[in-house]
């Protein structure tokens, strides 16, 4: 029985108890006992009360957050053993910059060499299911930001997601490399690239290194001769802070010692300048270039013509392809539990990317008609930490559609029980592509209001604006 099928078959606390942490300096990782011993968690063990939690996530994030809980825990114990106070260390650690292999990480799903992982991440449709791999990126990038600012005490959280792109859809038969690691730092902010491809398999990666694998971290990419399909492209924003006054801390700068490090380096600070352009330009602090004016002047002509007019007493009848954006509005509202927090007990980042995608792409199935393909996630902004215990209010709605393919926005509010304060957390916008569409004239949303029309220009944009 091999290490994923034996996690599998084992949950709760026969999780923890299935599996030893092991500290030291050099490195930390989960070792599988013998099946023959017998361990039971104990609530004074190290990371006994936050370990537990990991169970309701998948096995790759679960491990990724081990590794990171246990290599704090060798920090300190380190730490201590040298009589040297954690506030040294990390202002030592402050000061020291890293180089971008410092921060390099490696997971894998091996989707090919083990069958029954497949089973925790399929969708309805057979296909590999996205929002359970939205939970693994967002978690490798935590892992990654904290490897670079690692002997540092910070907090460090997803400021936004500045761009995924799905090249190709994720094969189910293929064993699967997720690698990142930091490629722009700022003051307190960093830039993590993360990219998805198919392991071959004639790597020289077995099965059972791809299982050890899976519980710590691999530094060193697959040879370049032997790399296999870009599947995907990602972008994550980490922002450090302090725990104590919740201010923006310094991380390690980057040393760049090639050129192709400094390339990659002036890449990121054009990712940063052009997002701070974007930002500027918003719809909401500027009005609609004189192209885009005419653009949603021609929405509102064709719109009009649908609806009773008190001028003309006359209306056209709507084909049954043509959709009020209104009518392809969906909400979901879920109460945040324990199970779902993240390491810092607040509610993982993850977790709310997979419940928008999940309901957008709802929303885009129902409007399509069709099973999809996801094209792209893009420019999401996490405004605020959501806690434990918070009612988030979701709602999706298609706002723009070019041939086969849409623009979904979602909008995630956190709602307070007790006081009845309702606060904007985090915007998403995703594009799809219908895989079968209807037969006949192509669907189209169109709006009914200046808002709608507002939101459909800007749907517009993000599908227009090559990236």
């Amino acid at each position: 029985m091999n290490f994923v099928s034996l996690v599998r078959r084992r949950s709760g606390l026969r999780f923890l108890g299935g599996f030893r942490l092991f500290t030291s300096s050099k490195s930390v990782r989960l070792q599988k006992p013998k099946l023959s011993e017998t361990h039971v968690a104990k609530h004074d063990e190290p990371a006994a009360e936050v370990l537990p939690e990991l169970r309701t996530r998948s096995l790759l994030t679960s491990n990724l957050w081990h590794h990171r809980i246990t290599d704090r825990i060798s920090q300190i114990t380190n730490n201590k053993k040298t009589h040297a106070s954690v506030n040294t260390t990390d202002t030592n650690t402050q000061s020291e910059d890293r180089k971008m292999i410092d921060s390099f990480v490696q997971v894998f799903l091996p989707f090919r060499s083990d069958p029954f992982l497949i089973e925790e991440y399929l969708n309805p449709y057979g296909r590999v299911r996205f929002g359970k791999v939205l939970e693994d990126l967002d978690a490798l990038a935590g892992s990654i930001s904290y490897l670079h600012c690692s002997g540092a005490n910070f907090t460090i959280v997803t400021a936004s997601v500045d761009r995924i792109d799905m090249l190709k859809e994720i094969p189910k038969d293929q064993d699967i490399s997720i690698f990142g690691y930091v490629t722009y730092v700022g003051n307190s902010s960093m830039e993590i690239t993360i990219q998805m491809e198919t392991v071959p398999q004639d790597v020289g990666i077995t099965p059972a290194d791809m299982d050890e694998q899976a519980s710590r971290y691999r530094y060193t990419k697959l040879p370049e001769s032997k790399r296999r399909d870009l599947i995907l492209a990602a972008k994550f924003i980490m922002v450090a802070r302090d725990p104590d006054t919740d201010k923006a801390a310094k991380v390690p700068q980057l040393r760049l010692d090639t050129d192709a490090e400094r390339e990659i380096f002036a890449n990121g600070a054009l990712h940063k300048t052009r997002k701070q352009i974007e930002s500027q330009s918003a719809l909401i602090r500027k009005p609609p270039s004189v192209e885009e004016m005419s653009f949603v002047h021609d929405l509102y002509k064709e719109y009009n013509k649908y609806v009773y007019s008190e001028n003309t007493h006359a209306s056209v009848v709507k084909p049954d392809h043509i959709i009020w954006m209104k009518d392809t509005r969906l909400q979901n509202i879920n109460l945040t539990y324990p199970q779902d927090r993240n390491i810092h007990n607040k509610i993982f980042g993850g977790y709310l990317m997979r419940l928008a995608y999940e309901l957008g792409s709802t929303s885009a199935i129902i409007f399509s008609r069709s099973p999809l393909n996801f094209l792209s996630l893009d420019d999401v902004t996490f405004r605020r930490p959501v806690e434990i215990g918070a009612i988030l209010d979701l709602h999706a709605q298609v706002v723009y559609t070019r041939e086969n393919k849409m623009v979904v926005k979602v909008v995630a509010h956190v709602l307070d029980a007790q006081s009845g304060s309702r606060e904007l957390s985090n915007e998403f916008w995703l594009t799809f592509e219908a895989v079968s569409p209807v037969p006949g004239e192509k669907r189209r949303v169109i709006p009914r209001s200046y808002n709608d029309c507002m939101l459909c220009l800007e749907g517009k944009r993000r599908l227009t604006v090559e990236k």
